[in-house]
């Protein structure tokens, strides 16, 4: 087990750790992202993590651009388990989390609208309590992955190493921000996104032929919904077509969502900037194939068209049983 005792965490570290010019918001970050790196060794160490993957703009952070990454202040998850009960597991999880004390932070869980928020108090919060929202998604369509956390100079001052987690693979956790950017224009998924294909050797590590494919599933499933045993995949709004050209060329920086991105990302990058590059780096998304092309146009009738292709993902994790 961890020892969460030998911690010599001090506000000096805790200032190297917070971005240059990010004022207070960006010291709660900070102070966010290490609480993090302590629940994320605590769950794998305990065994929580065993069928639970962690994805979005966290496992970005860690897993890949650690001090090039913005900061991500939510944890999302995929429960990799498709016969428990989504909800059951989803408060088994909670419940190992509210109350739990590690080191100098302690941890809450309160629910408000149906989601559920991590409550963070410390001795570096002045008082405040901070909060993450915490998030799990259904079953992950391609193979979990098992990465370490980019090792940054704030872990020398944690007492304990930290341990390899499961993670989503990167072309699925893109593909769920692109089908986000798909319906809405927010600065983060963008950010994300971009600095994914911008950053060697990680942009090498991409297959865009997979992502391409993901992208037009996701985007119908989030449209209809599918079902595979006892896990629902619900949908996430209105049926949503998936036309890439304006994808790329019809986002107004006016509509760019940027709450946030001037703390977790600093110096913040415009609107402007980010729709430029997002154009530049995801040109190949006009390349669908034929099937891609007609999925794309996200008619329910499709539907036997879309469990097919979801069959022969790699590692064929959708087998029989989707409807």
């Amino acid at each position: 087990m961890i020892d969460f005792e030998k911690v010599s965490l001090t506000e000096g570290y805790i200032a190297r750790h917070t971005p240059v010019g990010s004022g207070a918001p960006g010291r709660e970050a900070a102070i966010i992202d290490i609480a993090q790196d302590f629940l994320l060794s605590y769950l794998e160490d305990s065994g929580k993590m065993d069928q639970v993957s962690l994805k979005g703009g966290t496992a970005i952070r860690k897993f890949y651009a650690g001090r090039e990454g913005r900061f991500s202040l939510d944890l999302d998850f995929s429960i990799d388990d498709q016969y428990s009960d989504h909800t059951e597991r989803t408060l088994n999880f909670v419940g190992e989390i509210d109350g739990l004390e590690l080191g100098p932070f302690s941890y809450s869980v309160s629910e408000r609208r149906n989601k559920w928020y991590i409550g963070l108090s410390s001795p570096y919060n002045d008082g405040d309590i901070f909060k993450t929202k915490l998030d799990f998604a259904s079953y992950p369509w391609l193979e979990p992955l098992t990465r370490s956390i980019v090792s940054l100079p704030i872990h020398k001052q944690y007492g304990f190493k930290l341990p390899q987690i499961h993670t989503v693979r990167l072309e699925e956790n893109m593909a769920e921000k692109i089908a986000r950017l798909n319906r809405t224009s927010t600065a983060r998924d963008m950010y994300d996104l971009n600095w994914l294909l911008e950053t060697k050797p990680i942009s090498t590590m991409i297959d865009k032929k997979l992502l391409k494919h993901l992208v037009v599933l996701k985007i119908w499933v989030d449209s209809y919904g599918m079902h595979y045993g006892n896990i629902f995949w619900h949908p996430a709004h209105e049926p949503s077509v998936f036309e890439p050209d304006r994808w790329l060329n019809e986002r107004s920086p006016k509509d760019v969502d940027t709450e946030d991105i001037g703390t977790l990302a600093v110096p913040a990058p415009t609107p402007e900037d980010l729709i430029k590059r997002l154009k530049t780096n995801y040109g190949f998304l006009t390349e669908l194939d034929d099937v891609e092309q007609t999925i794309a146009k996200s008619n329910q009738k499709d539907r036997s068209l879309v469990i097919q292709t979801l069959t022969k993902l790699p590692g064929n994790r959708l087998g029989k049983g989707l409807y």
